[in-house]
Protein backbone atom coordinates (compact mmCIF):
# COMPACT_ATOMS: atom_id res chain seq x y z
CA UNK A 1 0.00 0.00 0.00
CA UNK A 2 0.97 3.66 -0.33
CA UNK A 3 1.18 3.98 3.48
CA UNK A 4 3.61 1.04 3.78
CA UNK A 5 5.72 2.49 0.96
CA UNK A 6 5.88 5.91 2.64
CA UNK A 7 6.90 4.35 5.99
CA UNK A 8 9.60 2.30 4.27
CA UNK A 9 10.99 5.37 2.52
CA UNK A 10 11.02 7.39 5.76
CA UNK A 11 12.83 4.62 7.60
CA UNK A 12 15.45 4.43 4.87
CA UNK A 13 15.99 8.20 5.00
CA UNK A 14 16.41 8.11 8.77
CA UNK A 15 19.00 5.34 8.69
CA UNK A 16 22.49 6.22 9.90
CA UNK A 17 23.92 3.42 7.79
CA UNK A 18 26.60 4.25 5.25
CA UNK A 19 24.66 2.07 2.81
CA UNK A 20 21.78 4.56 3.02
CA UNK A 21 24.05 7.47 2.03
CA UNK A 22 25.15 8.38 -1.47
CA UNK A 23 28.39 9.68 -0.05
CA UNK A 24 30.11 10.33 3.25
CA UNK A 25 32.90 12.56 4.50
CA UNK A 26 35.97 12.03 6.64
CA UNK A 27 36.84 14.97 8.89
CA UNK A 28 40.54 15.88 8.56
CA UNK A 29 42.92 18.72 9.32
CA UNK A 30 43.44 21.66 6.98
CA UNK A 31 44.67 21.22 3.38
CA UNK A 32 48.45 20.79 3.52
CA UNK A 33 48.38 19.05 6.91
CA UNK A 34 49.47 15.45 7.50
CA UNK A 35 45.93 14.69 8.65
CA UNK A 36 44.43 15.85 5.35
CA UNK A 37 47.02 13.92 3.33
CA UNK A 38 46.17 10.78 5.33
CA UNK A 39 42.44 11.43 5.03
CA UNK A 40 42.70 11.75 1.25
CA UNK A 41 44.40 8.34 1.01
CA UNK A 42 41.85 6.83 3.38
CA UNK A 43 38.95 8.31 1.38
CA UNK A 44 40.32 6.88 -1.87
CA UNK A 45 40.46 3.33 -0.50
CA UNK A 46 37.10 3.64 1.26
CA UNK A 47 35.55 4.80 -2.02
CA UNK A 48 37.07 1.92 -3.98
CA UNK A 49 35.93 -0.70 -1.49
CA UNK A 50 32.58 0.71 -0.34
CA UNK A 51 31.61 1.70 -3.91
CA UNK A 52 30.30 5.08 -2.90
CA UNK A 53 31.65 8.62 -2.97
CA UNK A 54 33.97 9.29 -0.03
CA UNK A 55 35.60 12.69 0.51
CA UNK A 56 38.28 13.97 2.88
CA UNK A 57 36.73 17.19 4.23
CA UNK A 58 39.25 19.67 5.69
CA UNK A 59 38.63 21.53 8.96
CA UNK A 60 40.85 23.76 11.10
CA UNK A 61 41.25 20.77 13.40
CA UNK A 62 39.38 17.98 15.23
CA UNK A 63 37.76 20.39 17.68
CA UNK A 64 35.79 21.76 14.70
CA UNK A 65 34.39 18.41 13.55
CA UNK A 66 34.17 16.29 16.72
CA UNK A 67 30.79 17.88 17.59
CA UNK A 68 29.51 16.70 14.17
CA UNK A 69 30.76 13.16 14.83
CA UNK A 70 29.22 13.20 18.30
CA UNK A 71 25.83 14.10 16.75
CA UNK A 72 26.13 11.54 13.96
CA UNK A 73 26.30 14.24 11.27
CA UNK A 74 29.78 13.14 10.14
CA UNK A 75 30.56 9.45 9.59
CA UNK A 76 34.19 9.54 10.71
CA UNK A 77 37.18 11.73 11.42
CA UNK A 78 40.90 11.66 12.19
CA UNK A 79 41.76 12.98 15.63
CA UNK A 80 44.65 13.14 18.06
CA UNK A 81 43.77 11.60 21.38
CA UNK A 82 44.42 14.87 23.21
CA UNK A 83 41.72 16.65 21.19
CA UNK A 84 39.37 13.66 21.48
CA UNK A 85 40.02 13.62 25.24
CA UNK A 86 39.15 17.32 25.58
CA UNK A 87 35.94 16.80 23.58
CA UNK A 88 34.84 13.61 25.35
CA UNK A 89 35.43 15.02 28.82
CA UNK A 90 33.95 18.43 28.02
CA UNK A 91 37.12 20.44 28.75
CA UNK A 92 36.23 24.05 27.84
CA UNK A 93 33.29 22.73 25.79
CA UNK A 94 30.09 20.70 26.06
CA UNK A 95 31.04 17.02 26.52
CA UNK A 96 30.95 14.90 23.37
CA UNK A 97 29.93 11.66 25.08
CA UNK A 98 29.15 9.76 21.87
CA UNK A 99 32.53 9.95 20.10
CA UNK A 100 34.02 6.46 19.66
CA UNK A 101 37.38 5.09 18.51
CA UNK A 102 37.69 2.52 15.73
CA UNK A 103 41.46 2.17 15.30
CA UNK A 104 44.74 3.83 16.21
CA UNK A 105 46.40 4.44 12.85
CA UNK A 106 49.81 5.99 13.51
CA UNK A 107 51.77 8.36 15.72
CA UNK A 108 52.18 11.84 14.27
CA UNK A 109 55.63 13.39 14.86
CA UNK A 110 55.47 16.79 16.58
CA UNK A 111 58.28 19.22 17.38
CA UNK A 112 59.20 22.86 17.73
CA UNK A 113 60.74 24.34 14.60
CA UNK A 114 62.99 27.40 14.22
CA UNK A 115 64.71 29.00 11.25
CA UNK A 116 67.95 27.26 10.31
CA UNK A 117 69.89 30.52 10.73
CA UNK A 118 68.79 30.66 14.41
CA UNK A 119 71.18 29.68 17.20
CA UNK A 120 68.35 27.82 19.03
CA UNK A 121 68.91 24.03 19.09
CA UNK A 122 67.09 22.66 22.14
CA UNK A 123 63.67 23.36 23.66
CA UNK A 124 65.46 24.59 26.79
CA UNK A 125 66.98 27.39 24.64
CA UNK A 126 63.52 28.95 24.14
CA UNK A 127 63.59 30.93 27.38
CA UNK A 128 63.21 34.62 26.56
CA UNK A 129 62.18 33.89 22.95
CA UNK A 130 58.98 34.59 20.97
CA UNK A 131 57.19 31.24 20.84
CA UNK A 132 53.92 30.38 19.11
CA UNK A 133 51.99 29.03 22.07
CA UNK A 134 48.32 29.97 21.73
CA UNK A 135 46.00 28.78 18.92
CA UNK A 136 42.74 30.68 18.54
CA UNK A 137 41.07 27.95 16.45
CA UNK A 138 42.60 24.88 18.11
CA UNK A 139 42.51 25.01 21.92
CA UNK A 140 43.90 21.48 22.25
CA UNK A 141 47.02 22.58 20.33
CA UNK A 142 47.62 25.26 22.96
CA UNK A 143 47.56 22.63 25.72
CA UNK A 144 49.84 20.35 23.70
CA UNK A 145 52.34 23.12 23.00
CA UNK A 146 52.51 24.00 26.69
CA UNK A 147 53.11 20.31 27.48
CA UNK A 148 55.98 20.24 24.96
CA UNK A 149 57.48 23.33 26.60
CA UNK A 150 57.02 21.83 30.07
CA UNK A 151 58.87 18.69 29.01
CA UNK A 152 61.83 20.85 28.05
CA UNK A 153 61.79 22.59 31.42
CA UNK A 154 60.38 25.85 30.03
CA UNK A 155 57.39 27.55 31.68
CA UNK A 156 54.85 29.80 30.01
CA UNK A 157 56.17 32.93 31.70
CA UNK A 158 59.69 32.06 30.49
CA UNK A 159 58.71 32.92 26.89
CA UNK A 160 56.93 35.68 24.98
CA UNK A 161 53.75 33.90 23.85
CA UNK A 162 52.57 34.47 20.27
CA UNK A 163 48.96 33.76 19.24
CA UNK A 164 48.00 32.42 15.79
CA UNK A 165 44.84 30.81 14.39
CA UNK A 166 46.27 27.41 13.41
CA UNK A 167 49.44 25.33 13.02
CA UNK A 168 50.19 26.48 9.45
CA UNK A 169 50.04 30.12 10.56
CA UNK A 170 52.55 29.33 13.31
CA UNK A 171 54.98 27.91 10.75
CA UNK A 172 54.48 31.03 8.61
CA UNK A 173 55.27 33.23 11.62
CA UNK A 174 58.64 31.50 12.01
CA UNK A 175 59.48 31.71 8.30
CA UNK A 176 58.56 35.42 8.22
CA UNK A 177 60.51 36.20 11.40
CA UNK A 178 57.46 37.10 13.50
CA UNK A 179 58.18 34.26 15.95
CA UNK A 180 61.36 32.44 16.96
CA UNK A 181 59.74 29.01 17.28
CA UNK A 182 56.46 27.22 16.63
CA UNK A 183 55.13 23.68 17.12
CA UNK A 184 54.12 21.59 14.10
CA UNK A 185 53.74 18.11 12.76
CA UNK A 186 57.12 17.76 11.05
CA UNK A 187 55.67 15.39 8.43
CA UNK A 188 53.27 17.96 6.97
CA UNK A 189 53.66 19.68 3.60
CA UNK A 190 53.94 23.15 5.21
CA UNK A 191 57.18 22.05 6.90
CA UNK A 192 58.73 20.88 3.63
CA UNK A 193 57.74 24.18 2.07
CA UNK A 194 59.18 26.16 4.99
CA UNK A 195 62.44 24.24 4.74
CA UNK A 196 62.66 24.92 1.01
CA UNK A 197 61.81 28.62 1.52
CA UNK A 198 63.83 29.66 4.58
CA UNK A 199 65.46 26.50 5.93
CA UNK A 200 64.33 25.13 9.27
CA UNK A 201 65.74 23.24 12.24
CA UNK A 202 63.80 20.87 14.49
CA UNK A 203 64.50 21.40 18.20
CA UNK A 204 65.76 18.58 20.40
CA UNK A 205 64.12 17.65 23.70
CA UNK A 206 67.20 17.57 25.89
CA UNK A 207 66.26 18.16 29.50
CA UNK A 208 66.70 16.15 32.68
CA UNK A 209 63.44 14.79 34.03
CA UNK A 210 61.44 15.09 30.79
CA UNK A 211 60.05 11.55 31.26
CA UNK A 212 58.55 12.42 34.64
CA UNK A 213 57.11 15.70 33.37
CA UNK A 214 55.52 14.02 30.34
CA UNK A 215 54.27 11.14 32.50
CA UNK A 216 52.45 13.51 34.85
CA UNK A 217 50.73 15.50 32.11
CA UNK A 218 47.01 15.28 31.38
CA UNK A 219 47.86 14.69 27.71
CA UNK A 220 48.24 10.93 27.94
CA UNK A 221 48.80 10.52 24.21
CA UNK A 222 51.85 12.81 23.89
CA UNK A 223 55.15 11.03 24.37
CA UNK A 224 58.83 11.39 23.50
CA UNK A 225 60.11 9.80 20.30
CA UNK A 226 63.66 9.61 18.87
CA UNK A 227 64.04 10.04 15.10
CA UNK A 228 67.14 9.63 12.96
CA UNK A 229 69.03 12.20 10.90
CA UNK A 230 67.12 13.18 7.77
CA UNK A 231 63.88 11.47 8.81
CA UNK A 232 62.06 14.78 8.36
CA UNK A 233 63.12 18.24 7.11
CA UNK A 234 65.22 20.07 9.67
CA UNK A 235 66.43 16.92 11.47
CA UNK A 236 70.21 17.40 11.33
CA UNK A 237 71.19 14.67 13.81
CA UNK A 238 69.39 12.02 15.84
CA UNK A 239 66.76 14.09 17.64
CA UNK A 240 64.26 13.51 20.45
CA UNK A 241 60.89 14.99 19.49
CA UNK A 242 57.26 14.13 20.36
CA UNK A 243 54.71 11.69 18.99
CA UNK A 244 50.93 12.05 19.13
CA UNK A 245 48.71 9.04 18.47
CA UNK A 246 46.07 9.54 15.78
CA UNK A 247 42.85 7.52 15.83
CA UNK A 248 39.97 7.08 13.42
CA UNK A 249 36.84 8.10 15.35
CA UNK A 250 33.14 7.63 14.53
CA UNK A 251 29.74 8.30 16.13
CA UNK A 252 28.49 5.82 18.74
CA UNK A 253 25.37 5.57 16.53
CA UNK A 254 27.27 4.23 13.50
CA UNK A 255 25.88 0.80 12.69
CA UNK A 256 27.74 -2.46 13.31
CA UNK A 257 27.82 -3.34 9.63
CA UNK A 258 29.45 -0.01 8.78
CA UNK A 259 32.14 -0.28 11.46
CA UNK A 260 32.94 -3.78 10.15
CA UNK A 261 33.23 -2.46 6.58
CA UNK A 262 35.56 0.35 7.69
CA UNK A 263 37.81 -2.10 9.56
CA UNK A 264 37.78 -4.49 6.60
CA UNK A 265 39.04 -1.68 4.35
CA UNK A 266 41.74 -0.64 6.84
CA UNK A 267 43.05 -4.19 7.10
CA UNK A 268 42.73 -5.07 3.43
CA UNK A 269 44.26 -1.85 2.07
CA UNK A 270 46.93 -1.17 4.70
CA UNK A 271 49.96 -2.10 2.57
CA UNK A 272 48.69 -0.04 -0.37
CA UNK A 273 47.95 2.93 1.90
CA UNK A 274 51.49 2.76 3.33
CA UNK A 275 52.84 3.37 -0.18
CA UNK A 276 50.63 6.42 -0.60
CA UNK A 277 50.97 7.97 2.88
CA UNK A 278 54.48 7.50 4.25
CA UNK A 279 53.33 8.37 7.78
CA UNK A 280 51.91 4.84 7.99
CA UNK A 281 55.36 3.30 7.51
CA UNK A 282 56.47 1.47 10.63
CA UNK A 283 52.88 1.00 11.84
CA UNK A 284 50.58 -1.97 11.36
CA UNK A 285 47.04 -3.21 12.09
CA UNK A 286 48.43 -5.02 15.16
CA UNK A 287 48.36 -1.56 16.82
CA UNK A 288 44.75 -0.67 15.97
CA UNK A 289 44.03 -1.43 19.64
CA UNK A 290 46.28 0.95 21.56
CA UNK A 291 46.80 2.02 25.16
CA UNK A 292 46.79 5.74 24.27
CA UNK A 293 43.01 5.75 23.72
CA UNK A 294 41.21 8.60 25.52
CA UNK A 295 37.69 7.80 24.25
CA UNK A 296 35.95 4.40 24.35
CA UNK A 297 36.10 2.10 21.32
CA UNK A 298 32.91 1.55 19.33
CA UNK A 299 31.19 -1.65 20.55
CA UNK A 300 31.32 -3.12 17.02
CA UNK A 301 35.07 -2.48 16.82
CA UNK A 302 35.57 -4.29 20.12
CA UNK A 303 33.63 -7.30 18.79
CA UNK A 304 35.72 -7.18 15.60
CA UNK A 305 38.99 -7.34 17.56
CA UNK A 306 37.65 -10.09 19.82
CA UNK A 307 36.61 -12.16 16.79
CA UNK A 308 40.25 -12.49 15.66
CA UNK A 309 39.50 -10.97 12.25
CA UNK A 310 42.28 -8.53 13.16
CA UNK A 311 45.85 -9.15 14.36
CA UNK A 312 45.14 -6.49 17.02
CA UNK A 313 44.35 -8.08 20.38
CA UNK A 314 41.51 -7.03 22.66
CA UNK A 315 42.85 -8.26 26.00
CA UNK A 316 41.99 -7.67 29.66
CA UNK A 317 44.05 -4.48 29.77
CA UNK A 318 42.15 -3.06 26.79
CA UNK A 319 38.84 -4.02 28.38
CA UNK A 320 39.80 -2.31 31.66
CA UNK A 321 40.95 0.88 29.89
CA UNK A 322 37.77 1.01 27.85
CA UNK A 323 35.52 0.43 30.85
CA UNK A 324 37.23 3.22 32.79
CA UNK A 325 36.45 5.60 29.94
CA UNK A 326 32.82 4.48 29.73
CA UNK A 327 32.54 4.93 33.52
CA UNK A 328 33.37 8.64 33.15
CA UNK A 329 29.75 9.23 32.12
CA UNK A 330 27.96 6.62 34.24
Amino acid sequence: SLLVLCVAISLLAASSSLAARKQFNIGTGFIGSSMHAMGTVLAKHMQQNLRMRVTARPYVGPSAFLPLINNGELAMGLSSMSEAQAAYNGIDTDPKKDVRAVARLFAMPFAFIVRKDSDIKNISDLKGKKVVLDFAAAAAMTAMTQTMLDAGGVRRNDVEAVTVSGVAQGVEAVVEGNADAAPASVSMAAIRQADATAGIRVLNLMADGYEERLGSTALASLRASVVGEGTYPGIETETRIFAMDIFLVVPKSLEVEDVNKILDVLHGSWEDMQKEFTGFNGFSPTEFVHSSQTVPYHAAAIDYFKSERSPAKWDEAAEARNQNLLDVWK
